[in-house]
């Protein structure tokens, strides 16, 4: 595996890029799928294509945040979403999920209830395929990916420096917004304020993405 960059130009676009010869804190970057770590590294330009076996109409996409929210609309993570060991009996694909999760106490989150608002099934799409694959990520500071499918969209967004990441954790972190949020009718945000920060979430499908003030 190799990680995937998205890096923005000067005049504010984004662009993908796949990461070669990835030194400092990224290294054994492929063997880790626990939280985001600050990178630092060289990458070389690589065309990004979408997640293998991706359904029909599944798109990933880079852009940047444009809605400014303040961190104090946000609540605790509550405390069944915490769960510090990844070890446990799997008894069940929920309890799969749930472990899945990686929430720590430091992560916070707010439901919206904009006037269109994912399905839920769409959403579960975009969560399956995340946890199904094996890719890692190199995201730059006020960045965004974006995957959608139908009426959902799902982001992952670096809010204050270069950050590297995988899908496995991305769908873990949408895979709880799914459960606080959307199968209640909403949108939502996670957000982790312990550095490197970074927000995830979902919204509908073309909604613009939030960026907290927590750098």
């Amino acid at each position: 595996m190799k990680p995937i960059a998205l890096l923005s130009l000067v005049l504010g676009g984004v662009v993908a890029l796949e990461a070669s010869g990835v030194d400092g804190g990224a290294q054994g970057l492929s063997r880790r799928t626990g939280r985001p770590i600050k990178f630092s590294g060289r990458d070389v330009p690589h065309a990004m294509n979408k997640l293998a076996d991706a359904p029909s109409g599944f798109t990933i996409s880079t852009v940047e945040p444009t809605e400014f929210r303040s961190k104090a609309a946000l609540n605790k993570v509550p405390v069944e979403f915490i769960e510090p060991s990844l070890r446990r009996r799997r008894e069940s694909f929920k309890v799969l999920q749930k472990l899945r999760r990686q929430v720590l106490v430091s992560d916070f989150f707010e439901c919206t209830n904009p006037s269109r608002r994912p399905a839920t099934a769409d959403c579960d799409v975009i969560i399956n395929q995340l946890l199904s694959e094996s890719q890692e990520f190199i995201v730059d500071a006020n960045a965004c990916l974006v995957f959608s499918f139908r009426t959902c969209q799902g982001f992952f967004c670096s809010l204050c420096q270069t950050l590297s990441t995988t899908s496995d954790f991305i769908g873990s972190q949408l895979d709880t917004v799914d459960a606080l949020c959307v199968e209640n009718g909403q949108a939502g945000t996670i957000v982790g304020e312990d550095p490197p920060q970074w927000d995830a979430g979902f919204t509908f499908a073309g909604a613009p993405l939030p960026t907290f003030d927590v750098c």
